[in-house]
């Protein structure tokens, strides 16, 4: 993957570096792009996973069915949302979905157990997954309810047996006790496919890569909604990339079943804006709402850090843009141009980020100054909307510019072997030198730690008055 102009990151064919993301749900104002034709008794499948059978998810709310099943939702905030606002409505609960595309799943590999960071270092380190993953980055993960975790990873490197596929712009990997496995999709392309070029089209193919993922369990199935970002190529430069807005792509997933993509959205025109506010680059579920994260470049020099902003929607109607609120710091507005910094560019944090809580506390945790700084950083707040503090390094995350080496993109997986007070960490591996890592594809993958959370908050007066409401 590649960071945004001006923040980009490295190695073409492996897109390396970070990016400048932003992936969100919306589909008011983008370009809706239907994954395969499925149909379920003369009705549309996607409307249908986002608002049952009765009608599109745009629709007026509607009473639950009976027996229909609500989505759990995870990580109770530590206050309820501001009451000075009325909610937006909330629509019956999902109900159960057919699959609109075939994917299939590579056979075991075997993992061993990942009982310990150190395990989960081993396997990263030896495991031979299949020939259509090699190595990769990002690496976002969420848990199914049938107790499988999904990873969805950004660039990735495949065997040269893979025959046209040798990098793909994002794969899919299912974990379960004792194995791993890839996803594929008919065609062995990347999961969430490339965008399809208008007949007679030369230009650069756009492609997509993952940020934040989401699981809204419903009965004997999951909808999980991944959020993207677009990019592609506008060279043969190692930073020639460039980040066009975002996207959603929602899958389905059958206990013990297969992932299967239902629908594709592009989110808005394609622009290479890296001011505007990435929404998606976190996403997390609680007391009933999606909040969703965005972070904003700048274009103030020296500034590489991005500022971090807040949306939220019910998860059942994101797609739905109309219904999103913005924090605007005093309470929850329908205007986008209203929402406020919650943590600044300068110093702030990189393009993707993690967003979760623990102990009755939030916390933003990200790379201070994205792929070009070293502290690991934890900023806490008392809600999803702030106040932040001015953030604290809980540990050391250089790239080192004389080998090439790049370390990028930390992100939290708070149930991922949970500690109280700790949170385990997952960070990218790249080489600016694309010779280096495809003579060790290996050291093109993820790496994991255990960090310890702040206790209390540091504060810097001038910037907690700044986000007082």
């Amino acid at each position: 993957m590649t960071p945004a102009r001006g923040t980009r990151r490295t190695s073409r064919a492996c897109g390396l570096l970070v990016r400048t993301t932003l992936i969100t749900l919306v589909a008011v104002g983008g370009t809706v792009a239907p994954v395969g034709t499925g149909a379920l008794g003369g009705r549309d499948v996607t409307a249908m996973a986002l608002d049952g059978p009765r009608g599109p998810a745009s629709g007026p709310a509607r009473g639950p069915a009976p027996g229909a099943a609500r989505p759990a939702l995870a990580t109770p905030s530590a206050r309820r949302p501001d009451p000075r606002v009325t909610p937006p409505p909330t629509s019956a609960g999902p109900r159960p979905v057919a699959p609109v595309t075939t994917t299939l799943q590579t056979g075991c590999a075997a993992r061993g157990s990942f009982d310990s960071v150190e395990a989960i270092n081993r396997a990263v380190d030896q495991l031979h997954v299949a020939p259509t993953f090699l190595g990769a980055d990002v690496g976002a993960g969420a848990r199914l309810q049938d107790g499988r975790r999904l990873l969805l990873f950004g660039d990735t490197l495949r065997s040269p047996d893979v025959a046209g596929h040798r990098f793909v712009r994002n794969s899919m990997l299912l974990s379960s006790p004792g194995c791993l496995r890839a996803v594929l999709p008919a065609g062995r392309g990347a999961i969430v496919p490339d965008r399809a070029r208008p007949a007679g089209s030369t230009g650069a193919v756009v492609g997509y890569w993952p940020m934040s993922v989401t699981v809204t369990p419903r009965a004997g199935q999951d909808l999980v909604t991944v959020m993207l970002q677009r990019v592609r190529t506008t060279g043969g430069g190692t930073f020639d990339f460039e980040n066009l807005g975002p996207s959603a792509a929602l899958f389905t997933v059958g206990r013990g079943g297969t992932p299967q993509l239902l629908r594709l959205v592009d989110l808005g025109p394609d622009s290479p804006d890296v001011t505007r506010p990435a929404w998606g680059a976190a996403s997390v579920l609680s007391d009933g709402w999606l909040y969703l994260y965005g972070t904003a470049g700048s274009t103030e020099a020296m500034t590489f850090g991005r500022s971090l902003r807040v949306a939220r929607v019910r998860p059942d109607r994101v797609l739905t843009r109309s219904e999103w609120t913005y924090w605007d710091g005093r309470g929850w507005s329908r205007s986008a141009a209203a929402a406020a910094q919650l943590i600044p560019a300068v110093k702030g944090t990189s393009q993707t980020l993690s967003v979760f809580a623990q102990g009755g506390r939030w916390y933003a945790l990200s790379k201070r100054d994205d792929f070009l700084g070293r502290d690991l950083t934890v900023w806490t707040a008392p809600t999803p909307w702030g106040p932040f503090d001015t953030g604290r390094t809980v540990a050391d995350l250089p790239s080192d510019p004389e080998t090439g080496v790049l370390r990028y993109m930390p992100l939290a997986h708070p149930d991922l072997l949970p500690e109280p007070g700790t949170v385990v960490v997952s960070y990218s591996r790249n080489n600016t030198d694309l010779a280096t890592v495809l003579a060790d594809p290996f050291s093109y993958r993820p790496r994991f730690l255990r960090v310890r959370l702040p206790v209390g908050e540091v504060r810097s007066t001038r910037y907690a008055a700044r986000l007082a409401p």
